[in-house]
């Protein structure tokens, strides 16, 4: 089974055509790296990349005036700031570009990210999946919804993950 995962992250992640200049693609080894640091099954991020839908480079405009940033779909206006402070000396710019720019980041930020809502979840994997969206009801659980059927596509069945 992990040598199969470990297939199927490097068929999502590595990229189908060069990156853009600047930009540093996403790995399998970063998919690992990030799991195991977040403590989170590699295949719940590989999940929520495939939901997210976000690919290097990408800006995703959203109705309040935000932007969902990279491969992981951080959003600019929640994360930007803190990454900032934590890892840019308050360069906003740099971790914007980070984000959007900078595959493994944006995947170690996701895992970060999804650690923190899982925390908040009290361990709950599917609650944390739809606060990685969205706090709102509606939205979350539409995007719960997204999740199961992309990853009953990559894995064939639910993750076997109860808190």
């Amino acid at each position: 089974m992990k040598l199969a995962v470990f297939g199927l992250i490097a068929a999502l992640v590595l990229p189908v055509a060069a990156p853009l200049a600047g930009t540093y693609p996403v790995t399998a080894e970063c998919v690992v790296q990030a799991a195991r640091l977040q403590g989170i099954p590699p295949e719940i991020i590989l999940g929520l990349l495939k939901t997210e839908g976000g690919h290097l480079g990408s800006e995703s405009p959203n109705r309040n005036g935000s932007y969902d940033l990279g491969p992981m779909q951080v959003n600019n206006r929640v994360w930007v700031p803190k990454l900032a402070r934590l890892h840019f000396g308050g360069d906003e710019r740099a971790a914007y570009a980070a984000l959007r720019d900078h595959g493994c980041y944006s995947i170690h930020i996701g895992a970060w990210i999804f650690r923190q809502y899982l925390q908040e979840a009290g361990g709950n994997y599917g609650e944390a999946i739809g606060l990685y969206n969205s706090h709102t009801e509606g939205p979350k659980r539409a995007y719960q919804a997204r999740f199961a059927a992309n990853f009953r596509q990559l894995f064939g069945g639910m993750l076997g993950v109860r808190r």
